[in-house]
């Protein structure tokens, strides 16, 4: 697997349980790098590591090539691995062709919204993995592409299209996730000078 983000490990969570052997490959210095600081990225690291799972943190896959039906993923870091199957999982970034030739102003990967889900246009809302809206605790906007915040938007957004006043309060960046057995969990600003 290439990435060790939240959406790599539902799968590499799902892999294990077939039995797979396992590694993973990714370009910062820890898994769950939008998750987890450091400290407790080590100790999912141990547990993983104890799993039989082989984890290549601080590099990247330069190379996939297949020759005479083996598959060689090659490593910036010179070493090389061969797969049955490749799994690239580097991450999710909002699809904006939709809104592209329109008024709809967008902002560095989201749609800007207010704290009703409008976009810049009043009858227009957004809501999810796209919308770029209000955070708990902090004045500046953020997408936050996680379920619980995909389903406060829908919902915010949904009662004021139907003619309610609801506000949004803001996001709250969470997440829960089951690594092998191990329950993970992170919420707020969890990130720290030394991740």
């Amino acid at each position: 697997m290439i990435g060790s983000g939240f959406i790599g490990f539902i799968m590499l969570n799902a892999m294990y349980k077939r039995g797979w052997q396992l590694s993973v490959i990714e370009l910062e210095k820890h898994v769950l790098p939008r998750m987890l600081d450091a400290q407790a990225a080590q100790m999912v690291e141990s547990w993983l590591e104890n799993k039989g799972i082989t984890l290549h943190c601080g590099t990247t896959a330069k190379e996939i090539r297949q020759s005479n039906g083996v598959t060689t993923v090659a490593l910036a870091d010179g070493s090389t691995l061969e797969a049955d199957l490749v799994i690239i999982a580097t991450g999710v970034q909002p699809n904006l062709d939709l809104v592209a030739d329109s008024s709809i102003q967008t902002d560095q990967g989201g749609i800007p919204v207010n704290n009703r889900m409008q976009t810049n246009v009043s009858h227009i809302y957004a809501g999810g993995d796209v919308a770029k809206g209000p955070v708990l605790f902090s004045d500046q906007p953020a997408v936050h592409a996680i379920q619980p915040t995909a389903v406060d938007h829908g919902r915010v957004a949904g009662a004021n299209m139907a003619g309610k006043n609801v506000e949004y309060p803001g996001s709250l960046s969470m997440n829960i996730l089951d690594v092998c057995g191990l329950q993970c969990a992170s919420f707020g600003n969890w990130l720290n000078s030394g991740a």
